[in-house]
């Protein structure tokens, strides 16, 4: 256990007058976040938010909820930040599986039982007389992720879980004083909260978007680091003024599975630093990194992590590694005795990088022989026009389940016998899809990952029990 300064409080002494968020158009510098978190921490502790107290706070990424995060550390409670897209009714689930007391909605309202926080009016500001301390060991956040059962699970972490995480991170991927980090992801989203660690660990600019719309935002607000799936990635690349979007970028941080070799391809003439990486929710972010690429290769162990296959099975443990699953009152502790997460992941080590094989309750029997849907999406990405792939299985009589690929095309879907032709050197015949249908026009992707369930419900397609 370690007794440290809290992040802003760190900040307001090392460089008080670097930019800390830039929050739509006003520059917050760390002297000044300093400052509006010691009022919210007060005002929290009026309103009876102590050591121990669940907080749950509902929206995507906001000023509101940075605030939030950074005084519960100081008072050493624990923040729950929750998507505002959950119906009442889960929400109300939600709350009483994490034992919430407390709420805070961006409308000021109540959700059930439990009542909502207000936040001060930071037109007046006092300074504080002292630098909070915090036990980097006590829990301080809980974020849902999604189990086998599609249940969302909430994993609890530490302070030191997500200084290590940024700590680990910034071994690989530059980040210093004036660069400007896009909060493109929500920090309901492991990914998303991690970018605030990573940028207040650093001294660098948490920039907060002023719209909706990702395009929008570049064009208003400059970027130096940028957190893309697949297919935002393809937005950025297709769009008429590209050139100007992407003249400012030093990294892109690109998830979701392997890219599509014909994004890298057009990625090549831009001066930008690209990495993909392997990560999960219990490891709070990411676990390798390494040169973006369309072998599906995740990179390298970055520090403070430990990586074993068992039977091809990925197991972690580490600084980074979380305290476990917390469900009304009770912490799961999903851990063997020696501390190893077992993440249900296949990979295997690959040219000295971590290549993920896929989910292993992902695979499916077809004529007695095991399909990795994953190992097909990745083959068929190295297709020109294709942008994006998910392969589901489909009932069949004869061979008990055959493959169907989704993809997402650049334009028009290339045809049955050009894909069989493609594939053919890289897949076995059993593992070459039998019908290919195209993605689903009105679905809506939140986060980095594709929800798969989403998709095969769309496609009307076999349902899958994980998203």
């Amino acid at each position: 256990m370690a007794i440290i300064p809290c992040l802003a409080a760190t900040g307001a002494a090392r460089f008080p007058d670097r930019i800390a968020i830039d929050h739509a158009g006003t520059a917050i510098n760390y002297r000044t976040l300093h400052q509006r978190v010691s009022q919210v921490e007060a005002s929290l502790k009026s309103q009876g938010v102590n050591r121990g107290s669940h907080l749950a706070a509902i929206d995507n990424t906001s000023l509101s909820l940075i605030l939030l995060q950074l005084a519960c550390i100081r008072l050493g409670a624990v923040f729950a930040p929750l998507s505002p897209r959950f119906p009442e009714q889960q929400l109300q689930q939600l709350l009483q599986q994490i034992d919430a007391r407390f709420v805070w909605t961006t409308e000021g309202k109540p959700v059930g039982k439990v009542s909502a926080l207000t936040l001060p009016d930071t037109g007046t500001i006092t300074a504080p007389e002292s630098s909070p301390l915090s036990d980097d060991q006590a829990p301080v956040s809980l974020i849902l992720t999604s189990g086998s059962s599609g249940f969302p699970k909430a994993a609890m972490h530490s302070l030191a879980n997500h200084l290590a995480s940024a700590t680990g991170s910034a071994q690989c991927i530059p980040l210093q004083a004036g660069d400007r980090w896009l909060a493109s992801l929500p920090m309901f989203h492991i990914g998303g909260l991690a970018i605030v660690f990573r940028c207040l660990s650093a001294g660098a600019t948490l920039v907060l978007p002023r719209q909706r719309d990702l395009l929008d935002t570049l064009r208003e607000q400059p970027v130096t680091h940028l957190s893309l799936v697949a297919t935002q990635l393809a937005r950025m690349l297709n769009a008429d003024d590209c050139r100007s979007l992407m003249a400012g970028l030093k990294v892109l941080l690109l998830g979701g599975g392997p890219m599509p070799a014909s994004l890298l391809s057009q990625l090549d003439a831009h001066p930008v630093l690209a990495f993909t990486s392997y990560g999960l929710t219990e490891m709070a972010s990411q676990v390798t990194t390494g040169p973006a690429n369309d072998q599906g290769l995740s990179g390298q162990l970055l520090p403070q992590r430990q990586l074993r296959l068992r039977e091809g099975i990925i197991e972690v443990r580490g600084a980074t590694r979380f305290l476990g699953y917390y469900h009304q009152g009770q912490l799961q502790t999903p851990f063997n005795d020696d501390g190893w997460f077992h993440t249900k992941d296949r990979g295997r080590w690959t040219q000295g990088q971590l290549e993920i094989l896929g989910r292993a309750d992902n695979m499916f029997i077809c004529g007695g022989e095991n399909v990795q849907p994953e190992e097909i999406e990745a083959a068929l990405k190295q297709h020109p026009e294709i942008q994006d792939a998910l392969v589901f299985p489909e009932s069949n009589p004869e061979f008990g389940c055959l493959p169907v690929a989704v993809l997402q095309c650049r334009e028009a879907l290339p045809s049955a016998s050009e894909l069989e032709h493609f594939l053919a050197p890289r897949l076995a015949r059993f593992k070459r899809p039998r019908r290919y249908l195209s993605w689903p026009s009105d679905l809506t992707q939140y986060g980095l990952k594709i929800s798969r369930q989403s998709v095969a419900k769309a496609c009307g397609l076999i349902k899958t029990d994980r998203d």
